[in-house]
């Protein structure tokens, strides 16, 4: 639909229709965000904008260049939807409302010669060789029907149909796997703390026999009920998707929960500590930086501490190896992932080497284009998946609407 409107605004004249499986179109637009659309991130440093991409910012770094989240944001101001930039720089419709994003991609197409039919399923594509385009649908109002176009963009995001059709065309595709998912941690030290949630964790994933492929990331986190998540544990999924799967998501995970320390000068803290503000108090209401009172007592339980005693009895041995230990390096065992509202996000695809990202155009078959998360491409949560099928609808849109690939 992007595509579609940016080809409307450039071009006006030409005919686009646009083929809608389901009911309702931009269902996806709908949904995200908590149904408010986190539409794009408020970053414009190419580098840093770039580093939230696990697949795909080689080839980002060109369509950035031509359209990236300043140019989102003017697009669609200038189509008369604001937005606003929340603490954690996604970015949002000022109206927290979903509706209006889809409405300002519906409005702006029908400035064109776009036609939108929905509920329309496509069975097959075949190209001939005269060069245009076949395509075999089926509808209830129509039944079967055979379209011809000169052209064809396959924006059908998360579908094996799309990748069936890709293939069909002469692409190869990376078996996609989810991305951006929570971890299940069945058997754990951190049991019963769910709810609990620090802004800075760091931490390692790791898996049996490959030890080469070791992850690390860090960011806020959170203990769930089914074992952990927030947003450090959605970039070792996104950027360790292939590996999770390949190792049906059986992974080591170590926790840093104060990354700024190092084991030396905790060692010497808590021994001062044990000696001055900790010295007539119960271990149980002794604290450290912001860890969770909860969490604290937790992790003094794993490090073999007796909660109940005071700190100057305690054994300087467990305060400087076992508890330290348990800071710095609290080892989990993931045995799955949870379900997630942000796994509708996918690590693979079409192959981005069989790809012009000049114009997103087909290598393999020419008139043939793509745009979105079809292709192999994801970001981070944030807004970054979206930006990413901004730029590459946008690009596709001066392409088609120039001619510029014929």
């Amino acid at each position: 639909m992007f595509t579609a409107a940016n080809i409307a605004l450039v071009n006006p004249q030409i005919s686009v229709l646009v083929l809608e499986a389901a009911s309702q179109p931009l269902q996806k637009v709908r949904i995200s965000g908590g149904g408010r659309c986190n539409l794009t991130h408020h970053c414009f440093d190419a580098a840093i904008l770039l580093s939230h991409y696990p697949r795909g910012s080689k080839e980002l770094r060109g369509l950035f260049h031509r359209f990236q989240p300043e140019h989102t944001i003017a697009w669609f101001a200038k189509q008369g939807l604001h937005t606003k930039t929340e603490a954690d720089r996604r970015m949002f419709p000022v109206s927290d409302d979903s509706n209006d994003v889809i409405q300002t991609l519906l409005k702006t197409a029908r400035k064109g010669n776009i036609t939108l039919a929905t509920g329309v399923r496509t069975q097959q594509i075949t190209k001939h060789t005269d060069g245009h385009f076949e395509l075999l649908t089926q509808d209830p109002e129509h039944g079967t029907q055979t379209l011809t176009s000169q052209c064809l963009m396959l924006a059908t995001g998360y579908s094996p149909s799309g990748w069936q059709f890709a293939r069909a065309l002469g692409h190869t595709v990376n078996s996609p796997v989810p991305s951006l998912f929570p971890f299940k941690v069945t058997s754990s030290p951190l049991k019963g703390l769910q709810g609990i949630s620090l802004p800075r964790v760091s931490g390692q994933l790791s898996f049996e026999g490959d030890k080469k492929s070791t992850i690390t990331a860090e960011g806020a986190f959170l203990i769930t009920h089914q074992g952990v998540s927030g947003p450090l544990i959605y970039r070792l999924s996104a950027w360790g998707a292939p590996k999770l799967s390949e190792h049906q998501y059986q992974a080591t995970l170590k926790l840093d929960f104060l990354p700024d320390w190092t084991d030396e000068a905790l060692k010497a803290k808590f021994l001062e500590c044990q000696e001055t503000d900790w010295a007539k108090k119960q271990m149980k209401n002794t604290r450290f930086e912001n860890i969770p009172h909860r969490l604290w007592e937790q992790l003094l339980v794993q490090s073999g501490i007796d909660i109940e005693g005071r700190a100057d009895t305690t054994s300087r041995k467990r305060l400087q190896n076992q508890l330290v230990d348990s800071l710095k390096r609290l080892q989990l065992s993931v045995n799955g992932r949870s379900p997630s509202k942000e796994e509708f996000v996918s690590c693979g695809g079409v192959l981005r080497k069989d790809i012009d990202f000049s114009s997103m155009q087909s290598k393999q078959c020419p008139g043939l284009f793509f745009a979105g998360e079809i292709i192999d491409i994801d970001g981070l949560t944030g807004g970054f998946n979206f930006q990413a099928c901004w730029s590459a609808g946008w690009v596709a849109a001066q392409s088609l609407a120039q001619n510029t690939f014929l």
